[in-house]
């Protein structure tokens, strides 16, 4: 199996940009673009996200991007995947105050480390195939929550190693829909002793692929099994 775009098994290097601790505000920051509002709502309840993405996803252009790092709406890093440089984004300390975000932390993202920033950024690439739907941040181990068709949906980017999810089934009531994100379907075995939950899942080659259909798994016994495709203009999550 050719690796994902987002495997961990690429030589991945995080170049985060640190600000100074001590920075404030601008009095004044200008909130009037609906396009911005929505970009830096989203990077509130999810924490980074890709500059493709916010061009795909936000419609906002290379020049407003730049325009946003300068009012520092956004905080520009790079990443690096094998030799490629790869822009990413946070919220800026003046995207917090135009959205009326309480508890901005400055270098929040100082403690993302490479897998988690993954996480974040396939929630994202899922996120594009429910266009318009509402984002909730979520509780750990959660990357966040797509409100589809005003029902949460709860999104689990899986890692080799899913014991964070498993201990949270154990421990909490969940009776939420879920997706879940993997590399590789044998990553979810401990899942498929859950018979009580309301669980789909995706592998991240098919969340970044250009096709026109969008293929999840369901358990069935002791194995996941492909459902019947859905459209990408109308996704099927009635269950």
């Amino acid at each position: 199996m050719n690796l994902s775009s987002f495997s961990i098994e690429h030589t991945w290097k995080l170049n985060w940009t640190k600000v100074p601790e001590y920075i404030k505000p601008f009095k004044y920051v200008n909130n009037e673009s609906p396009k911005e509002k929505r970009a830096l709502e989203a990077l509130a309840c999810i924490g980074v996200i890709g500059g493709l993405q916010l061009s795909r996803l936000f419609f906002l252009d290379k020049k407003r991007k730049k325009k946003m790092v300068l009012e520092k709406k956004l905080v520009r890093h790079d990443i690096q995947k094998n030799n490629q440089v790869i822009p990413i984004y946070t919220l800026g300390i003046n995207g917090a105050k135009a959205i009326d975000m309480p508890g901005y932390e400055n270098n929040y993202w100082l403690k993302i480390n490479i897998e988690d920033m993954l996480g974040k950024l396939l929630f994202f690439q899922l996120y594009e195939w429910f266009p318009g739907s509402r984002i909730s941040p979520a509780v750990n181990p959660f990357e966040g929550v797509i409100f589809y068709k005003n029902k949460p949906i709860y999104i689990y980017s899986a890692k080799e190693d899913i014991q964070d999810l498993l201990v949270f089934l154990k421990w909490k009531e969940f009776s939420e829909r879920m997706i879940v994100i993997t590399e590789s379907l044998k990553h979810l075995e401990g899942l498929l002793h859950y018979d009580d939950i309301r669980i789909r899942a995706i592998l991240q080659q098919d969340v970044h692929s250009a096709r026109e259909r969008l293929g999840f798994y369901i358990k069935s016994g002791s194995e996941w099994v492909e459902e019947q495709l859905s459209q990408k203009s109308s996704v099927n999550m009635a269950y």
